[in-house]
């Protein structure tokens, strides 16, 4: 893992807390998104998809995987008669092609913009059939309480939807931070809110180095929201 930043050393009534670190959500390697996780079943019946956000964020997802193997995830877009994917900067750092697969396509892409402030980055694609595109369409800043569901592919699963709340804001790193569920390989995963709209990207993991030993904590979420003077670069580029 690849360590981002430090985000605070806390200290209460004189007592300093162990360090807690963020990191960033990076592509799982070949040998992690080739293992077979095992499960034992509990019983249950299949989860019933109502919501406009949770048909949104299953209906666009996408893996994003590299030449020599590894993943994130992303989100399939439509902007002005391109078809994109919006995904984290880290997951498409290392070159500028890139399969985007499903379950019954696979595509090239080839990266067209990152941002310079965030983690997120853009990439031009073929027109998919087995996706519906969403666009991009700034409504405003996520407050706290707010609801975000996303779906991606951490570690070997294959489309696993989260619904999340935001929980807070990191200033200094520009993140808004959501309670949820992430793990590696959801990087990239677009949040969509209550409406259906794509508001943020997933990017990295909260880690605490708790008493010398880093441990990640999966409910912390770290998300850069996409802003309109963003939307407007890609724009530019296209």
């Amino acid at each position: 893992m690849k360590k981002i930043f430090s985000i605070l050393l806390l200290a209460f009534a004189g007592i300093t807390l162990p360090q807690t670190t963020a990191y960033s959500n990076d592509i799982v390697p070949p040998t992690e998104s080739a293992a077979v996780p095992d499960a034992q079943i509990i019983g249950g019946t299949a989860e019933v998809l109502f919501t406009s956000a949770q048909r949104a964020s299953r209906n666009s997802a996408v893996k994003v995987e590299g030449l020599q193997g590894g993943h994130g995830s992303g989100t399939y877009v439509e902007m002005n008669d391109h078809f994109l994917v919006i995904t984290a900067r880290h997951v498409v750092d290392r070159s500028e092609i890139y399969y985007i697969s499903t379950p019954t396509e696979k595509v090239v892409g080839q990266v067209i913009w990152k941002s310079q402030t965030k983690d997120i980055a853009v990439l031009r694609i073929p027109k998919l059939h087995s996706r519906t595109p969403v666009g991009l369409a700034r409504t405003g800043d996520l407050s706290v309480g707010d609801e975000i569901t996303y779906t991606g592919y951490p570690s070997s699963y294959e489309l696993l939807t989260t619904r999340s709340h935001v929980s807070g804001h990191s200033e200094p790193h520009n993140a808004t931070l959501l309670q949820g569920f992430v793990w590696f390989g959801y990087s990239g995963s677009g949040g969509f809110d209550g409406s259906g709209r794509l508001r943020s990207i997933i990017f990295a993991v909260a880690v605490e180095n708790f008493y010398g030993r880093p441990t990640p904590l999966a409910t912390i979420v770290y998300s850069h929201e996409i802003s309109r003077n963003e939307i407007a670069q890609i724009r530019e580029v296209l």
